[in-house]
């Protein structure tokens, strides 16, 4: 019932003010990528021009939050109240009593079968960004190819003068390609994604280079995603603890060694942990990451019982419990070490960053 009025309201005020909405899912850098197309498109059209959902605003339920202002998602107990509360948004963004963007920067992402296709039933995006496809949230849809499947939706939708952003280096791209009739822009993901997208994206929105270059400056990092903050003892750590899947353990260690390569450490630590909803896929998984993270960081330090394969077949140590590992890391640390700390939201890795950081 809560989400049907939501939708209804959202919907209303999208077909009234007919914003342009862009779309950004993937199952890597959603969030900072979507961070960074704010800043930049906030420098030709105004942060009041630009608005992007904010949170964990992506779900069924979060998109249609996010299109009426709200910042957060909601507890049951209060769901009468910000009912009434949309309700009255709403009346204020149709009659423009309260201004409302002329382009919306929306986040999508997985949560179960038949999610997207729900939130694109009222949500008609101009732009739709793929950041990379991988294996996750297995546990629901079982194979990977369900879960592109999903995530194709987001450009397959797209008008014929709209454009799709795609990974150039994504093997799974051409099997979205062929069904796009917008335009396709590609990007290289190097140095990262989300500075690529949203500079690819500023050019489609017709921004100066010194424009997008003024945007990508103000960018800021958001709270365990890839967010690289000082460490005890003169360390860096990359605070990537807001989640965890396979594709974005490759680019967190790929970004590790990459700062490495920067002389902008010494030695390289990853932190890792358990990779969650993976379902039959979760063993082979946590074996693929041990073998990346062999080569990828001279330290190796697990805990959690996925942590425990990754630890084993990179030839890292294991500690039975979190605070064992935080225990040890906290004498080990010197300076010039740069620290990676990751795993799925459920194992509640910022605790470790919290004992860890300056």
């Amino acid at each position: 019932m809560f989400q049907s009025i939501i939708v209804g309201l959202a919907s209303r005020v999208i077909k009234k003010k007919k914003p342009k909405i862009i779309i950004v899912t993937g199952s890597v850098a959603k969030s900072s990528t979507k961070e960074a197309i704010f800043y930049v498109l906030a420098e030709k059209f105004g942060s009041k021009g630009v608005r992007r959902s904010t949170g964990s605003l992506n779900t069924k339920t979060g998109v249609p939050l996010s299109i009426l202002g709200f910042k957060q998602s909601v507890r049951w107990y209060i769901a009468p109240f910000v009912v009434i509360l949309a309700f009255f948004k709403s009346i204020l963004f149709t009659l423009s009593l309260l201004p409302f963007p002329k382009i919306l920067i929306l986040e999508m992402g997985i949560d179960l079968p038949g999610d997207f296709k729900s939130i694109l039933s009222y949500v008609k995006p101009t732009v739709g960004v793929i950041t990379a496809i991988g294996p996750s949230h297995l546990e629901f849809f079982h194979t990977l190819p369900k879960v592109i499947e999903e995530k194709v939706q987001v450009v397959e939708v797209l008008p014929e003068k709209g454009f799709a952003v795609l990974n150039r280096k994504d093997p799974l791209v051409p099997q979205v390609a062929h069904s796009i009739k917008a335009n396709i822009k590609y990007f290289d993901p190097e140095p990262n994604i989300s500075t690529a997208v949203a500079r690819l994206v500023g050019e489609i929105f017709e921004l100066s280079d010194e424009q997008i270059n003024r945007g990508l400056k103000k960018t800021r990092s958001l709270i365990g995603r890839l967010n690289l903050i000082r460490g005890k003892s003169k360390s860096l750590i990359i605070d990537d603890s807001y989640n965890a899947n396979p594709l974005s353990m490759e680019y967190a260690l790929r970004e590790l060694n990459f700062l490495k390569e920067q002389n902008l450490a010494k030695r390289r630590i990853a932190i890792l942990g358990d990779m969650l909803e993976l379902g039959g896929y979760t063993k082979k998984a946590h074996e693929d990451v041990g073998k990346m993270a062999q080569s990828k960081c001279d330290l190796l330090l697990c805990t959690g019982e996925g942590g425990k394969v990754i630890a084993r077949v990179g030839k890292g140590k294991y500690f039975k419990t979190k605070s064992d590992l935080i225990k040890y890391i906290k004498q080990e640390i010197k300076e010039g070490d740069i620290i990676l700390v990751k795993a799925s939201r459920g194992m509640k890795f910022e605790d470790i960053v919290k004992e860890i950081k300056k």
